[in-house]
């Protein structure tokens, strides 16, 4: 794949001693990417040290410890990802590849994604989500209802909260997924994302004030403001990372959300 000018890029996560199932597989991966000019960058939210000086010592990783004790669960991951793009700003990044450590991407990643030079483009892996109150396999990336599907829902839907198509999200279908095309999608897969720096140093992580007690969170947040700014947002259903929710493997040594 040609890359222009082989652009710097920063591989990051926020990570925390109970994700210790995942990392060794996480980092063993993210420290043995094809590409050839990126750095790897860790935040730690431990409630203590220890998690932070193993990585150091065993994986002789940089890892930036966070002391944010008694801070809530979500707002730990907001402080962890700003603070990655802060350090990727004052370190004059090109781009910052935002990981989940329970994601695991493929060695080829960042060539695959650089390549579309898009300000927000990620992989798309899956994970268990309640549909219709049942437990289902889907793609975590999402774009709005179309006109015609929104045609159709729209007398069950209507309401104070849900007034038009854009109110409203939906899985990428699996004709999307099986084309292997690049989809314009308004939440990529969020957990391997890459992010221009025209992106990173001027967005930040944060929650949607939404009436009505729908589902969000710092992703979403950061996609809508993202969106809100006329960039648009992309997701290559080609590159398939595994995602490790459980950190158990069937027998036969596929991950059941490796699809």
């Amino acid at each position: 794949m040609l890359i222009k000018n082989i652009p710097k890029v920063l591989v990051a996560s926020p990570v925390f001693d109970g994700m210790e199932y995942c990392i060794k597989d996480f980092l063993s991966r993210i420290k043995s990417l094809s590409y050839d000019n990126y750095d790897v960058f860790l935040v730690d939210n431990s409630e203590g040290r220890d998690f932070s000086k193993k990585l150091e010592k065993d994986y002789g990783m940089n890892v930036l410890y966070l002391d944010l004790n008694g801070i809530l669960g979500m707002k730990k991951i907001i402080r962890s990802r700003n603070r990655i793009f802060s350090y990727a700003t004052q370190n004059n990044y090109d781009y910052v590849l935002m990981m989940d450590c329970d994601v695991i991407p493929p060695a080829d990643i960042l060539e695959r994604l650089l390549v579309h030079e898009k300000d927000v483009v990620s992989g798309l892996y899956f994970s268990l989500q309640n549909i219709d109150r049942k437990q289902e396999i889907k793609s975590v990336a999402w774009k709005f209802l179309s006109e015609d599907e929104w045609e159709e829902v729209k007398g069950q839907l209507m309401s104070d909260v849900v007034k038009n198509r854009e109110d409203i999200r939906r899985n990428l279908t699996e004709e999307e997924i099986d084309s292997g095309k690049l989809q314009e999608v308004i939440i990529p897969s969020c957990g391997c994302m890459l992010v221009s720096r025209d992106v990173f140093s001027r967005f930040k992580y944060g929650l949607l004030d939404v009436p009505g007690k729908i589902n969000t969170g710092d992703d979403i947040y950061f996609c809508r403001k993202v969106r809100e700014a006329g960039i648009k947002l992309y997701c290559d259903v080609s590159v398939r990372c595994e995602h490790l929710t459980e950190g158990k493997f069937r027998e036969d040594g596929i991950h059941p959300l490796h699809l």
